[in-house]
């Protein structure tokens, strides 16, 4: 059996999606949580100076989170149940993970105070503070116009998930940000009930609660 080593910060975001996926197949794996002043130091040692890293049996790497997830999907029986389904499922992930790198900027900000742009008005004003601006600027125009074609997807599914065979590794991946989005912005979030359900579909499969169950919090 091959030994599997996933390397990730302290957070759940771009690693989440894989961990589950272990977790579901129950599939034993090494959940190595660097912070982020022990990330800095080892960049340069990955293949392309990011995290997450997935490492197979000691030496062989795969550096980017969206192959890490369809690699693990393949061996575990999570991609779709024919060539055009599994398709079909990329193009959705592809059209999520768009929305999601145009609104990094506010993940950014969130879980490491880093501000790439701000508004006019003072960032002390109570009645417009810091955070706000941040999520108007970055995450709540995406949100608006990316989920309403999720949606649709979700809905056109024969299934409660994205594919009409039933759950793959593309629920794990959108159920766990629209998690994060109802912990930062409840009230954005309450507006897109159809994902909502989705992710507590996503989150009640029984392979998952022991894990769920322990985690530890985190926002993102």
């Amino acid at each position: 059996m091959p030994e599997y080593k996933l390397s990730y910060l302290p957070i759940r975001y771009l690693a989440e999606p894989a961990r589950l996926i272990f977790h579901y197949a129950q599939e034993e794996f090494e959940d190595e949580r660097l912070s982020f002043d022990e990330w800095e130091p080892i960049k340069q040692s990955s293949p392309f100076n990011t995290l997450p890293l997935l490492t197979i049996n000691g030496h062989q790497q795969i550096g980017q989170s969206m192959t890490i997830f369809r690699y693990l999907a393949k061996q575990f029986g999570l991609d779709g149940g024919t060539d055009f389904e599994d398709a079909h499922i990329n193009c959705v992930a592809e059209y999520f993970r768009e929305m999601m790198e145009k609104a990094r900027p506010f993940v950014r900000f969130w879980n490491r105070g880093i501000v790439e742009e701000t508004v006019e008005k003072k960032d002390q004003d109570p009645e417009f503070p810091l955070v706000v601006q941040q999520l108007k600027l970055h995450l709540e125009p995406h949100i608006r116009e990316y989920f309403p074609v999720i949606i649709k997807l979700l809905k056109e599914s024969k299934s409660d998930y994205f594919a009409d065979s039933g759950v793959t590794w593309v629920d794990f991946f959108i159920s766990e940000y629209v998690d994060s989005l109802q912990n930062v912005a409840p009230e954005l979030a309450e507006q897109y009930p159809e994902l909502l359900e989705h992710s507590k579909i996503v989150h009640s499969i029984p392979q998952l609660q022991s894990y769920l169950e322990s985690r530890k919090y985190t926002d993102w």
